[in-house]
């Protein structure tokens, strides 16, 4: 017992350094990255940076308030949570009330200050699923009462959100909540059918929208069309190929010159190959790996079954959102709209991760493992 207390403040020193160090790197590189649309939409080359400052104000205050609170508080008002987001996420798409920008209506505006439900819910589902996946006992590998109650309501988030337009964030709730099922002990033959179902469903989700497909053909072959549906991938690829091993310096980016869409949010990750080369660029993927690992690790030592689950869903929710950026941004992946956690502009986003990462440090500032010995999980 003695020797976990003792590894408990590096782990959570680890963690809380990966952030700081993400949130550091990614203020500066923000700073270079958004003073052109800062100057051009805002007349104000401070525009973004200044309001990042604000979010990373009220992200330490969410963090705070994830740190201080008992994180099984939030299983015990799930449905409560579950329900307010669902509230929100219907609002979204309601003419009047929800935001439409590019197509997608994913933001409640309110006065000035606007906020994207989808980030919320993708922390509802792993508050959910945690919370009830963890009661289901011996009815975990029974379909009918054991999976089907869940699989429902993380069908009817996944729909709403998708009904916003907004397939990235549909599929992270949806990859999330597999894993989530996976680690709770659901049969696998069932696991199965849940990945063929989602496979299947994903498909047709990009053929039921033509811009999609163009993403997927882009992606396979960007120079068919150099100049439009490839333009972003190979544009992309250029500012490693500018960047080099080491860069061109923080604030000498040529592709933040609107060669990029969203440079300071999407594709903020290609910025960093370019002015920090790839040298920079492995040391925010390691960051990110680090931060997963120890998120995995106090999974690992939660002294029940809901908060190794919530644990796990947190650390798989962000590594797995930071790797899919990264992924289009490299060339891997076809183009999605998700930010880079913790480095992307972007308000919700960032405050709900920040909230997130309090609440992993609250798992294990409460957790009470045996020393050497895992739990039956």
């Amino acid at each position: 017992m003695e020797e976990i207390r003792s590894n408990r403040p590096t782990i959570e020193i680890t963690l809380l350094a990966c952030v700081i160090l993400l949130l550091g790197i990614g203020f500066g590189f923000l700073y270079s990255a958004s003073q052109p649309s800062g100057i051009r939409y805002h007349d104000n080359q401070y525009y973004y940076i200044i309001k990042q400052g604000i979010y990373v104000l009220i992200g330490v205050f969410a963090f705070l308030f994830g740190f201080l609170m008992n994180h099984r508080l939030y299983t015990k008002f799930i449905k409560q949570i579950l329900l307010i987001t669902i509230m929100l996420l219907v609002l979204t798409v309601i003419p009047g009330i929800g935001k439409e920008v590019g197509g997608a209506r994913r933001w409640i505006v309110v006065d000035k200050f606007q906020f994207q439900p989808s980030e919320m819910a993708k922390l509802a589902v792993v508050f959910y699923l945690s919370s009830v996946l963890a009661n289901k006992k011996e009815y975990i590998k029974d379909f009918y009462r054991g999976i089907l109650p869940p699989l429902f309501i993380v069908g009817v988030v996944s729909f709403l959100v998708f009904v916003e337009n907004d397939f990235s964030t549909t599929f992270l709730i949806i990859f999330i909540s597999m894993v989530i099922f996976y680690l709770a002990g659901i049969n696998i033959l069932t696991f199965s059918m849940l990945i063929g179902i989602g496979i299947f469903s994903g498909v047709l989700m990009i053929f039921f929208a033509p811009y999609r497909i163009k993403r997927i053909f882009a992606f396979i072959n960007p120079w068919e069309d150099p100049l439009g549906s490839g333009w972003h991938y190979l544009q992309s690829m250029k500012c490693f190929t500018i960047g080099k091993w080491f860069g061109r310096g923080i604030g000498e980016s040529t592709q933040k010159y609107f060669a990029l869409p969203e440079a300071h949010n999407d594709y903020i990750y290609a910025i960093i190959a370019e002015e920090g080369g790839v040298f920079m660029s492995v040391i925010i993927l390691a960051l990110y790996t680090i931060l997963a690992f120890v998120g995995f690790n106090i999974a690992k030592k939660a002294d029940n079954k809901a908060s190794y689950l919530m644990a796990v869903g947190i650390s798989a929710l962000i590594y797995i959102q930071a790797i899919v950026n990264i992924g289009v941004v490299v060339g891997v992946l076809p183009a999605t709209g998700i930010t880079l956690p913790f480095v992307s502009a972007g308000g919700t986003s960032l405050i709900v991760f920040m909230f997130s990462i309090g609440i992993l440090m609250n798992i294990s500032h409460t957790s009470k493992s045996v020393e050497g010995k895992a739990l039956d999980y």
